[in-house]
């Protein structure tokens, strides 16, 4: 049973270790509105505010470097509504509110405020 322990604690080490290697941090791309997109329509959400209506997700989207929680339509986030430059995919990170975010190696009109950071 000890063994268990020890073998866990070193298995979340290993893992926090290969997480946090600035080998794998690189340029990230820059998430955008798809064109005739826009966050007028969207309500704000958040811990404090009102519940999304239902269908609807509450989403954290950097725009502009200024993340913005909105409720939007969870399921097709990444492919109606916003994009990612450089090479990069959309992803929907799990957490309340949710965030999205691009992932991969950026080749080009990458984010800067994302790939200068230390």
């Amino acid at each position: 049973m000890r063994w268990m322990r020890m073998l866990g604690g070193c298995l979340t080490v290993m893992a926090l270790a290969a997480c946090g290697s600035n080998d794998a941090v690189g340029p990230q791309g820059r998430l955008k509105l798809r064109e005739g997109q826009s966050l007028d329509q969207a309500q704000e959400c958040g811990v404090d505010l009102p519940q999304c209506p239902q269908g609807l997700s509450c989403l954290v989207l950097p725009l502009d470097g200024v993340p913005q929680a909105r409720c939007v339509n969870g399921a097709t986030v990444c492919e109606e509504f916003v994009t990612c430059t450089g090479g990069t995919e959309c992803i929907m990170m799990l957490s309340y509110p949710g965030q999205v975010a691009c992932s991969g190696r950026c080749t080009s009109d990458c984010d800067s405020s994302v790939s200068s950071s230390p």
